[in-house]
């Protein structure tokens, strides 16, 4: 992890991650998790079959700005004809993430929450998983896709599957990010999420872990 990256953590971000601050506005909420994704990207071994999008990839945009932001994406990522699986940080609400695992081969998106369903219902109402299958089609053409990985073009039936059985966590203090990275860590060997006993302490125990590591 370089010296410059770190330096663009602001004091607020620092206060989180040492627990001196509950009150996180979005830009740092979201530092934790781009710092947390740069860092597994960073150590991912070529053979590996996954790769995981920025933090705004699953985003309410309209099409025309989720195809400007693509344009910005750093080029450390790995293309999606060479993965099985595309790990993806999920904005919710001003002050709540979770995360979504796209499973390519068979176009599935499973949904991790350690809020429970209530973001899950939201996208499934307000038309948000209808947006964002829009948006993987028109991703999925502009990288040529289905002509590098040499496959028929297919018409995509996203489907969104809600997981049971993952870490809930136990306030709203904003432990979804700390939850989010766990997630993250897990699901890059391709692990399943790991059940927790004391999910309060090992979400504490996790951020002090990343507060060591970067």
């Amino acid at each position: 992890m370089t010296l410059r990256f770190l330096e663009r953590l602001d004091w607020a971000y620092t206060r989180w991650m040492v627990g001196g601050s509950c009150k996180i506005i979005y830009h740092n909420f979201v530092q934790h998790i781009t710092l947390w994704y740069r860092l597994l990207m960073e150590r991912r071994f070529n053979s590996d079959r996954h790769t995981i999008m920025p933090p705004n990839f699953f985003e309410g945009y309209d099409l025309r700005a989720f195809m400007a932001s693509i344009a910005t994406y750093p080029n450390f990522m790995v293309a999606w004809w060479d993965v099985d699986t595309v790990l993806l940080p999920i904005h919710s609400s001003p002050n709540h993430r979770l995360f979504g695992e796209l499973r390519l081969a068979s176009m599935e998106v499973h949904i991790y929450d350690s809020l429970g369903r209530g973001a899950y219902e939201k996208f499934k109402f307000d038309g948000t998983f209808t947006k964002f299958e829009v948006c993987v089609v028109h991703y999925l053409d502009k990288i040529d896709y289905w002509d590098r990985r040499n496959i028929p073009r297919i018409p995509l039936n996203i489907q969104f599957i809600f997981e049971t059985n993952v870490p809930q966590q136990s306030s709203l203090l904003g432990d979804c990010g700390v939850f989010v990275c766990m997630f993250m860590e897990q699901l890059v060997p391709g692990q399943p999420i790991r059940e927790l006993i004391d999910q309060r302490n090992a979400a504490l125990e996790f951020r002090q872990r990343m507060e060591k590591i970067i």
